[in-house]
């Protein structure tokens, strides 16, 4: 039974262009960090398809931009840098909350109970942007090859739109 999830999960990565280049195992807190940011994307958009609310929202997501900007400077990494990794990292979530929008759209059912609040979730993600920068910087001497990281996020149940997002504008601390 493995095996076969194996092999699917093998398929769908090449059917989503992914190599199958192996993860190295310094790149996973980064992978994990940027899978804990991403999960929030469900519930951001199912509080704001509750509130009638677009997903995009350009003053949200600057003030982000602005605050990685910020701590990247204080930390002495590349604030240019890390602005375009997280413009990744905003963009992958955007994308998962379309997606989930236009299945709710076509009729597939929301999740039980109520909404979460979107205040709420804003600081969850904001406690995991901070996580990821962090695990981010901690990548520099061994960063994980896009198309590895790509296929994780695959592998986690992301969409490939999501996953390509997430992965790219990949310019590691490495890199400066």
């Amino acid at each position: 039974m493995c095996g076969m999830k194996i092999l699917a999960c093998l398929a769908l990565c090449l059917l989503a262009g992914c190599a199958t280049t192996p993860l190295p195992e310094e790149g996973e807190p980064l992978v994990g960090a940027i899978v804990q940011r991403l999960s929030l994307a469900k519930d951001i958009a199912w509080a704001k398809w509750a509130d009638g609310l677009p997903i995009r929202d350009a003053e949200r997501e600057e003030a982000v931009l602005a605050k990685v900007e910020a701590r990247a400077i204080a930390s002495g990494m590349n604030e240019t840098s890390a602005r375009r990794f997280f413009r990744a990292q905003i963009e992958a979530s955007c994308r998962e909350q379309e997606l989930w929008l236009k299945r709710w759209k076509a009729g597939e059912s929301l999740p039980a109970g109520e909404p979460p609040s979107l205040g709420a979730l804003r600081e969850r993600v904001d406690r995991r942007t901070s996580l990821l920068l962090a695990e981010w910087a901690a990548s520099e001497s061994s960063p994980p090859p896009p198309d590895a990281v790509r296929a994780r996020l695959i592998e986690q149940g992301f969409s490939p739109s999501a996953a390509a997002a997430a992965s790219g504008g990949w310019t590691m601390p490495s890199a400066w």
